[in-house]
């Protein structure tokens, strides 16, 4: 099964650099433009099911990619819950030590307050993965998602523990690129990601951190 990959487009709050989690922000302008041309270039290849995360950042991004096609939401798509933190200034946040923890120490267990643990993300993503690949391990689906899903998901197709995601949670990916993995029952595989070719390049990096 191939599943092509893209984080939602850029929103309010990312250009304010705060946590979203399951908060929500509209796309801007610029969020718009780019998600149409990952559409345009979508357009040369064939996809079977478009899936999406049900937060309105990432379905207004999946409909902006493909206008004539059904997007199934798919809640175990939701980018990871921040809990108490979700709509606050990262600056402000990186004064916090727990949520340090979550970036440069993460552990299946752990959770910032009130919010989901790495362990709850990764079981309904691995749930997702494996009933669309028993579902028909020939199909290419495509996933719109969120910058800490893609970051686990990463972790997930590299067969990294969660105590290790610190080694690629440097950056976050960029909206609208497009990432291709593939799995086949047993063993993950990356064939690239971050692909923006087709986007304005990007002026900085991409950090939670």
């Amino acid at each position: 099964m191939k599943i092509y990959i893209t984080r939602h487009s850029l929103t309010a709050w990312n250009e304010e650099k705060r946590l979203q989690g399951w908060k929500d922000s509209p796309l801007t302008k610029q969020g718009k433009e780019d998600a149409l041309k990952l559409g345009e270039y979508m357009k040369t290849i064939h996809i079977n099911q478009v899936y999406s995360s049900p937060l309105l950042r990432a379905k207004s991004t999946a409909r902006l990619i493909f206008k004539n096609e059904n997007i199934i939401e798919d809640s175990r798509l939701k980018e990871m819950n921040f809990g108490d933190y979700e709509g606050e200034y990262i600056q402000d946040l990186k004064k916090k030590h727990d949520y340090f923890c979550l970036w440069h120490q993460p552990q299946l267990s752990f959770s910032l307050p009130n919010g989901e643990t790495y362990e709850e993300v990764v079981f309904r993503l691995n749930d997702f993965i494996l009933e669309k690949y028993n579902e028909d391990p020939q199909q290419t689906i495509f996933i719109t998602i969120h910058g800490m899903l893609f970051t686990i998901l990463h972790g997930i197709f590299l067969d990294l523990p969660v105590e290790r995601l610190n080694e690629v949670n440097q950056e976050i990916v960029r909206g609208c690129s497009l990432s291709l993995f593939e799995f086949d029952g047993k063993k993950h595989k990356i064939d690239f990601i971050g692909k923006d070719c087709f986007l304005t390049p990007l002026k900085e990096k991409i950090s939670y951190k």
